[in-house]
């Protein structure tokens, strides 16, 4: 009773590997993927199967296929533990005849650790060129798993001195994505300490030029007039000296006064001019005596006491209190001055897009040129091109700098209603001058034009810099008058709506955030999934 079962298993455990050795039913016709890797035969042998630790050995590959073929043999297979010697990249030779290819491929490799060893299995990819020069049906080989026995450096029982170790070797491997990625940072750093220096430089500028307070024109004539009074050069001091200062004083008091440049004037055109001014009680006659003793004192060096000189010092005085602006004129003077600030800022504001869509349309294109790149790369992956996947972000920022140039307008101001404009300056005598950054007079209008692709070009060259183009740009864009970003200055244009006054409510952040996370994600996707072919 008990021997049946027991020959039961006996026999089962004897047929069971006999089952797993058997031969797989073969299909009624071979299928295309195995017709073509049958095509193609591979083998692989080491120079040396019992090596020593710290020893060279070689790796000898040979391809075998039809001329039609491609066939991808890796350039850096992966032997772990054996390691490639980075001191010797090794050959390659390739051999056709009679429509058959032979390629023999040699890889020197280096021995760092003892005991049994196997290589891994060699995945060697191919696919069938077709007539027309395109990939036709595709597969792969393998080149089997290779037995090695390393001895260590004791091997020898009769002499147990270790043998001389061989000359240190730097084992480095290649880590491009880790060395373009401290590149653009290094970039980014640069970009973004010059941006700051040019930043601070911009507003140091901007403070010296900006206009001062007007001081109203009697008042500094009066501290001229009294400063002269106290210092007692009426008495002492040369009366031609005294007599040209006097007479620089009131042409200047004048001259701001009424609005016209007086100092180079001669005597004669400055009281053709004054003639048809309101001098209210100040007569042209007394003008004219005035011009006409301080030219005979300065020019022909008629003497002049001291009593003289202070009659004249006394004249310049009353002519100014007899004409110097009253606080009602001088507050409708600034009333009107802020005014024509206001109008020339609402009129340089009004036709700006706001932030948030400039950011939206820039986040579009940001997503498209992405979804390409990722596109490229993946597929520079799957097929081993190390050539295109590094065209793939190169084209990214290619596609940054020209998205405006060509076509009009890049996808993300057509789809958000945005376009790139430059300006004229229209004055009120009919003349036009391209002057983006001069503000217009009182009568003038800014008419917008659509830039050309030059403009469009030269606002976005700073962008075809990987990383420091963008960190320039948001930080001037962030800083800089009118969130004009440093291209938009650069290239005297800016993004203004084509719908504006058509839009309900405020223009949203949020779309432009998600798209910018999106675009980042579709950028990274292929360097996190399978980083650059080797």
């Amino acid at each position: 009773m008990r021997i049946a079962p027991f020959f039961s298993l006996v026999c089962l455990a004897v047929a069971v590997p006999s089952w797993a050795d058997a031969p797989a039913a073969l299909p009624n016709a071979e299928s295309p993927t195995s017709a073509a890797a049958s095509a193609v035969h591979a083998e692989a042998k080491l120079s040396n199967t019992s090596p020593t630790f710290g020893d060279q050995i070689e790796l000898t590959a040979t391809l075998r296929y039809p001329s039609n073929y491609r066939v991808f043999f890796p350039a850096k297979p992966n032997l772990r533990p054996l390691l490639a010697d980075p001191a010797n990249p090794g050959k390659s030779e390739r051999q056709e005849s009679g429509g058959q290819v032979t390629e023999t491929f040699h890889v020197p490799l280096l021995i760092v650790r003892a005991g049994l060893l196997r290589t891994p299995v060699i995945e060697v990819p191919f696919h069938v060129v077709t007539a027309g020069g395109g990939a036709g049906e595709s597969g792969s080989v393998t080149i089997p798993s290779m037995k090695i026995v390393v001895k260590s450096q004791f091997a020898n029982d009769n002499n147990v001195t270790p043998s001389p170790l061989p000359a240190p070797r730097p084992l480095i491997e290649e880590n491009v994505p880790l060395e373009v990625a401290l590149f653009v940072l290094a970039m980014m750093l640069l970009s973004g300490g010059l941006t700051a220096l040019g930043l601070r430089v911009y507003k140091n500028r901007t403070a010296l030029l900006r206009p001062k307070a007007t001081v109203p024109p009697h008042i500094v004539a009066i501290g001229r007039l009294t400063d002269l009074e106290r210092s007692g050069r009426l008495a002492n001091e040369t009366p031609r000296v005294v007599v040209a200062e006097l007479s620089e004083i009131l042409r200047e008091y004048l001259g701001g006064r009424y609005r016209f440049y007086a100092l180079d004037m001669t005597s004669t055109e400055l009281l053709e001019r004054v003639k048809a001014l309101d001098l209210k009680q100040l007569r042209v006659e007394d003008l004219q005596r005035f011009a006409d003793t301080s030219d005979l004192v300065k020019f022909a060096g008629l003497p002049a006491t001291p009593e003289e000189l202070a009659e004249l010092h006394l004249f310049v005085q009353d002519a100014v209190q007899k004409t110097m602006q009253t606080v009602e004129e001088l507050d409708r003077l600034r009333a009107a001055e802020t005014a024509r600030l206001a109008r020339q800022k609402k009129l340089r504001l009004q036709v700006m897009a706001p932030t948030p869509l400039r950011v939206r349309a820039l986040a579009i294109d940001l997503f498209g040129g992405s979804l390409a790149t990722a596109a490229l790369g993946l597929l520079a992956i799957r097929t081993g091109r190390q050539g295109l996947f590094d065209a793939a972000y190169a084209l990214w920022f290619v596609w940054l700098a020209l998205r405006d140039a060509v076509g009009g307008s890049s996808p993300g101001k057509v789809l958000t209603g945005l376009e790139i404009a430059a300006f004229e300056v229209e004055s009120n005598d009919g003349r036009r001058a391209w002057n983006d950054d001069a503000p217009p007079d009182d009568d003038s209008i800014l008419i917008a034009k659509m830039a050309g692709w030059g403009a469009k070009l030269k606002r976005n060259l700073l962008l075809a810099l990987p990383g420091a183009g963008f960190v320039a740009e948001i930080w001037t864009a962030i800083a800089l008058p009118e969130q004009r970003r440093f291209g938009d200055q650069w290239a005297g244009t800016r993004v203004i709506d084509a719908r504006h006054g058509l839009r309900k409510g405020k223009p949203a952040w949020w779309p432009a955030a998600v798209l910018v996370v999106l675009a980042a994600i579709l950028l990274f996707a292929p360097l996190v999934l399978g980083g650059r072919p080797v």
